[in-house]
Formats: C-alpha cells, sequence, structure tokens
C-alpha cells in the first residue's frame, strides 16, 4: 500500500464537466469526444481529467457506471448539452493516495484508501476522485500510469 496523505486538496478551474451513466466500455469513447468537443471550440484542456464514479450497477447490457468527467480549461465558456461549466472545482480536506500502474488495479488503491478512512474513524463525505497524473502514449505500458485518488471526508471531529 502506497503512502496516504490526509488534509489535501483538489483546485480546477474552468471545469467542462459532463456527468453521465454509460457503458464502462464506453468511458474512452466519452472522453476522445470530449477532447474533439474542445478543439472543435478552440478550448484547451489545462492540467489533468479527472473523474468521480457515483455508483456501479450490473444490468444484461453489462456494467453501467454513474460517472462524472471533469476537464480544467483554459478559459471561460457557455458549453452545449450534455456538457456543464463549473467556473470553480475545490475539494478541501481529502484523503489522496497516489497509484502507480495498470488501472485494472486501481480498485486495490481505492480499497486501501477506504480501509484507511475507516481505521482511522474517519468520515467519508464525497466519491472518490481519480486525476489522471499523465497521459500514456501509445508507445508506453499501462504499467506507467500515474492516477491520484482524493476522497473527501468530514473536516468535524464529532
Amino acid at each position: 500500500m502506497g503512502n496516504i496523505a490526509v488534509g489535501q486538496e483538489l483546485r480546477l478551474d474552468n471545469v467542462l464537466s459532463m456527468r453521465t451513466k454509460i457503458k464502462q466500455e464506453d468511458i474512452q469513447q466519452a472522453l476522445i469526444q470530449i477532447g474533439q468537443y474542445l478543439e472543435r471550440m478552440n478550448i484547451q484542456k489545462q492540467g489533468p481529467i479527472v473523474t468521480a464514479t457515483f455508483g456501479v450497477e450490473q444490468i444484461s447490457i453489462g456494467t453501467i457506471v454513474d460517472i462524472e468527467i471533469l476537464v480544467p480549461t483554459n478559459k471561460r465558456f457557455q458549453p452545449e448539452k450534455p456538457y456543464i461549466f463549473k467556473d470553480k472545482f475545490h475539494l478541501v480536506n481529502a484523503v489522496c493516495a497516489r497509484h502507480t500502474g495498470n488501472p485494472a488495479l486501481l480498485e486495490n488503491t481505492y480499497r486501501d484508501v477506504l480501509s484507511f478512512i475507516a481505521s482511522n474513524d474517519l468520515q467519508q463525505i464525497t466519491a472518490g476522485y481519480s486525476v489522471n497524473v499523465n497521459e500514456l502514449d501509445p508507445s508506453q505500458s499501462p504499467e506507467d500510469l500515474i492516477i491520484d485518488v482524493f476522497i473527501g471526508i468530514n473536516p468535524s471531529v464529532l
């Protein structure tokens, strides 16, 4: 288990946001479409893409994920549906852990963070946010991937 840090924050500005329920295998296509939309609107991505999973359900056609995709950009804009614009995204008082390696094993990092939260009597108050620290080019292995995981916790001690 990697190092887990508390009291962390995640801040994004001029954010394109899309929350949707989508088949797991279609997430990559949604990311490509967002990239094409930004290019068409002459908007530059300004920092790492962040995803949050709010729920997962198994149905007859496969796994459906309730996901939000957040893309920090270089300017304010009026988005077209299904996108919305968020002036700021600011997660404070989060527990954070770094996942390095195959994204298929990201679940293990989340399990470690949730176990840390439980064993320290902390109270989770947000979904888990995955920040893609690096973008792999086709020549790189999935083992080179770095993802930071943030989960907001209640700052109150009751």
